[in-house]
């Protein structure tokens, strides 16, 4: 039986940590995000109408036409930064996202509308931020997997959070956005410091991938160009699924209270979660 050499089996020990840690930090980071997106789903804003239409209907349109703004900005801010600010600029991109839901809740009638615009806006580019650590390695598609699960879960986490706060502390459906997302600046901030200690690829990552430098216009241009058919058929699948899952999940909330389950914080995680788990839990 072969044994392993002390040396590789010291190495691939290090590996594994660091694909653990690393995976943990942008999952983390990006379920933090959330924090400062979705709680205000969490609300069903009854009664409040503009132009005969639901104000939550206006919010989620207002915060998805700025987070779709956001991804065209990104594909020139994301691609140029430079590795030292990366770390800072999440902080900064989610800090003004929380900036707009305070905005939110001080403000009355259209101008609510307009501040879920600007909070889109930062949101938007933080996923690209975070995945920048994560691309250019051997271990790119496991990382991209540990951070792909915040999809799962994460929504319904800051959803139950904001519900708990209007359930247990009496928070004001206005209110509410702005209060979970001071809950999650703290863990936002130690998520990106461990993010921000993994280190660059290494030279074999480098050798076996390829390394990742800031891409200019022309750089930009070029890569559209060779990558468009499979580029645009991604982006076209990408939509679609965002749309289909971002009905489902933006109105939740009213889908639940339909049901008469609105007095219940946990029901948020747990039907995204584990979907069918949810179901005993609302039998008994």
């Amino acid at each position: 039986m072969q044994i392993r050499q002390p040396e590789k089996w010291h190495s691939f020990t290090n590996s594994i940590r660091f694909n653990l840690i690393t995976a943990s930090a942008a999952l983390a980071t990006y379920t933090c995000m959330y924090a400062f997106r979705k709680p205000f789903t969490a609300a069903t804003y009854d009664g409040m109408e503009f132009g005969s239409i639901d104000l939550k209907i206006w919010l989620i349109m207002a915060q998805l036409c700025g987070y779709a703004l956001s991804k065209f900005i990104g594909i020139r801010v994301i691609s140029e930064i430079k590795n030292k600010y990366r770390a800072g600029s999440i902080i900064l991109l989610c800090l003004t996202a929380e900036a707009a839901l305070l905005g939110f809740a001080l403000s009355r009638g259209p101008i609510q509308i307009v501040f879920l615009f600007i909070n889109g806006i930062p949101l938007g580019m933080v996923w690209g931020l975070v995945f920048s650590y994560l691309e250019g390695r051997r271990s790119t598609e496991f990382l991209a997997a540990g951070l792909s699960t915040s999809f799962i879960f994460a929504s319904g986490l800051v959803k139950s959070a904001g519900k708990w706060l209007m359930v247990e502390w009496h928070v004001s459906e206005i209110w509410m956005p702005f209060y979970t997302g001071l809950i999650f600046i703290l863990p936002l901030l130690v998520s990106v410091w461990m993010l921000n200690k993994a280190p660059p690829p290494t030279p074999e990552d480098v050798a076996q991938r390829q390394q990742r430098k800031p891409m200019n216009s022309e750089d930009r241009w070029k890569f559209f160009v060779y990558c468009a058919p499979p580029l645009v058929l991604l982006v076209m699948a990408y939509i679609a699924l965002t749309v289909l899952r971002d009905v489902r999940d933006n109105f939740s909330a009213e889908i639940w209270d339909s049901m008469g389950y609105n007095h219940s914080p946990i029901l948020s995680s747990l039907s995204c979660l584990f979907p069918c788990s949810s179901w005993p839990y609302l039998l008994w």
